[in-house]
């Protein structure tokens, strides 16, 4: 969460507040803008790849096999994997782990309580030992089961498409195969999963307090938070934590480093122009020679999809017909279980009665959707193909590039906006002498000793 504050004035009064939150796992048109789908993925395979891109995924299997908890399933699981299994995977096991994995998950499903997973701990004062009972329960034991299966049949594939020399007719064979699309499919999801957590966000508030909103202090807001000093303050919070997800796959505390490289945000409302239109600051009128540029792009209008448009009555009477169904509530709102529970447990009510799920689920105020990429690698960075981002600004001297970003925003849009006499009339017109005029004031309702409260 972000105050911006007005430093050249008496008290420092909040220009505008800003909120920086996990990333939708889903969103279409962000994925497409990032190159996160497989059919792009392909395409550029296809056009650009080599030996070292084959290399990249032997790397990602290999890395994701090494950090996965197993001890258990060579030892307590009915010797459900030996070691040769990694090494030259099989049908058999790769279909022996996805019937474990579908076990447990209906073991969870059936004894999960959320009072019994430590929600509210914090992941720094978790011990090794914490992590491995962790990874033991049904939830992560169905998780690891099903991720092993995925990484193993890529490595299956990747073996008897690659013996011997990598040549570009090779590649493009494999990546036009059914076989070498699932694999694609597969790295992209596993790739998408391990870096949504920690280098992409949302801007989920981003907007300019009275009266400095008349002088566009949204776009103020919404450029500090794409700076330098953004970026650091992100990486020292997130950077030392262990990741809940990571570290109980691993049953070890793993530690991620948290370097944030895009944001993405939607308009208040499904319309332009807004506060992110025409937003660029070109690097070198901050830094100077540096290259490109920190522009908010405009990607499309959401489809209007959601779920606050359902009260909670209306959740938790559809929580209790499935947990009274045929095949049992699937979503109990624990962490690790999959993103956006509302969402998924809202949908299987809405399936179980048998009505039309996604016209219910239209909430009709649909957004447009805006991203600012701060790296200039973006898609090989996000991908994993290049291991290190190259910031269009460096963090180094993230104070001064702050102050310069002020400056950019008084030459760029306050000089011209404070000429206009309607604006200098609605800026006069806040007050706070008496009667109080201001509209950072919320002023609350007189009592009606004839209407009752909303909450008793």
């Amino acid at each position: 969460m972000l105050l911006v504050r007005d430093a050249a004035t008496k008290f420092h009064p909040v220009i505008g507040i800003a909120s920086l939150s996990s990333a939708t796992v889903g969103s279409e048109k962000r994925d497409n803008y990032l190159e996160w789908t497989p059919k792009k993925v392909v395409r550029y395979l296809r056009e650009k790849g080599t030996a070292k891109h084959v290399q990249w995924m032997f790397d990602v299997v290999e890395g994701t096999l090494s950090s996965i908890y197993k001890d258990d399933f060579f030892a307590d699981a009915g010797d459900l994997l030996k070691p040769d299994d990694l090494r030259c995977p099989s049908e058999r096991v790769i279909g022996k782990l996805l019937d474990h994995s579908e076990c447990m998950r209906q073991e969870h499903q059936r004894l999960a309580q959320p009072k019994d997973h430590e929600k509210n701990r914090a992941p720094s004062s978790r011990s090794g030992e914490d992590w491995e009972v962790q990874a033991k329960t049904p939830l992560f034991q169905s998780k690891r089961a099903r991720e092993l299966a995925r990484m193993l049949k890529i490595k299956k594939s990747l073996q008897e498409h690659f013996q011997g020399k990598v040549t570009k007719d090779r590649l493009r064979e494999f990546l036009d195969s059914r076989d070498g699309q699932d694999v694609i499919a597969l790295l992209v999801r596993k790739i998408k999963a391990d870096r949504v957590g920690v280098a992409i966000a949302d801007l989920t508030i981003c907007g300019a307090v009275p009266p400095y909103n008349e002088l566009l202090g949204g776009k103020f807001v919404a450029m500090l938070a794409a700076s330098p000093a953004v970026v650091a303050e992100y990486a020292k919070r997130y950077g030392n934590q262990p990741s809940i997800i990571a570290s109980s796959m691993a049953g070890r505390p793993v530690k991620r480093s948290a370097d944030l490289v895009f944001i993405s945000t939607t308009s208040m409302y499904g319309q332009r122009p807004n506060q992110y239109g025409r937003l660029s600051i070109p690097c070198n009128t901050l830094v100077g020679g540096c290259q490109g540029a920190i522009r908010y792009e405009c990607l499309g209008i959401t489809r209007g999809i959601g779920t606050y448009h359902f009260s909670e009555e209306t959740s938790n009477c559809l929580s209790l017909l499935l947990a009274q169904s045929k095949q049992g509530q699937r979503v109990h709102s624990i962490f690790g279980e999959g993103a956006n529970p509302r969402l998924r447990k809202l949908r299987d009510g809405l399936d179980e009665l048998g009505l039309p799920t996604d016209e219910l689920l239209m909430h009709g105020t649909p957004r447009v959707t805006y991203a600012v990429s701060l790296i200039e690698n973006l898609p090989m960075y996000l991908l994993g193909i290049e291991t290190k981002p190259r910031y269009y600004l460096p963090k180094k001297g993230a104070k001064q590039i702050s102050e310069r970003i002020a400056h950019w925003w008084v030459e760029r849009w306050v000089s011209k906006r404070v000429l206009r006499e309607d604006v200098r009339t609605r800026i006069a017109q806040q007050t706070l002498v008496n009667p109080i005029r201001h509209g950072a004031r919320v002023e609350l309702p007189r009592m009606d000793s004839d209407q009752r409260l909303l909450f008793e």
